[in-house]
């Protein structure tokens, strides 16, 4: 009987040790996983403040044995650098709607040529511009517009016709250009 009271005694008390073990490494294991908190040099886009230096708050049930492994919290102030809004204008798209094409057929039946549509979409912008081959406006439009222009063909037959064309966006905060190159074969007209 004395035998089975000091083997209960002792299951017991290494049953309490076994509980105080594994209440020690919880309060170790929360103490790491809080405590590697990143510092301004580690990371340059973080600011700190003064109350980000680590606090050690002991648990109001914790005893003295346990209050032997601290529990750590910081606090953090993150900052990301502000990036301005873009002022001025933007083009969303500036694009050919209808290709173009050159004259075709014969002396005796030819083929007129397509013209050439362009269309565009513009923000921040008032109104907008278009100049062909070179600088000097065409005309006036508006921020989403569209045209259709002749597209005059010369040159070898089987050689490509190109022709530049300039939309320049007009706002309040500035311009925007972009360039488009348009090109259309020559054709052949044959003589009868």
């Amino acid at each position: 009987m004395r035998r089975r009271r000091g083997f209960v005694i002792a299951l017991l008390a290494l049953v309490i040790v076994a509980v105080g073990a594994g209440i020690a490494l919880n309060r170790l294991r929360t103490a790491e996983a809080a405590s590697p908190a990143p510092t301004p040099s580690d990371q340059p886009w973080a600011a700190t403040s003064a109350s980000a230096a680590p606090m050690i708050i002991p648990s109001e049930d914790e005893s003295e044995e346990a209050s032997a492994a601290p529990v750590v919290k910081t606090t953090t102030t993150t900052t990301k650098p502000t990036q301005k809004a873009p002022t001025g204008p933007a083009i969303s798209y500036f694009r050919v709607a209808t290709k173009p094409s050159c004259p075709s057929g014969t002396d005796q039946a030819k083929f007129p040529g397509q013209d050439v549509t362009l269309e565009w979409k513009v923000t921040g912008a008032e109104n907008t511009t278009i100049s062909v081959d070179g600088p000097g406006i065409y005309d006036t439009y508006g921020v989403k517009d569209s045209v259709t222009l002749s597209f005059p063909c010369s040159g070898d037959p089987g050689s490509y016709q190109s022709h530049k064309y300039l939309l320049t966006a007009i706002g309040p905060d500035g311009t925007k250009t972009r360039t488009l190159t348009v090109q259309a074969k020559v054709n052949e007209i044959t003589t009868t």
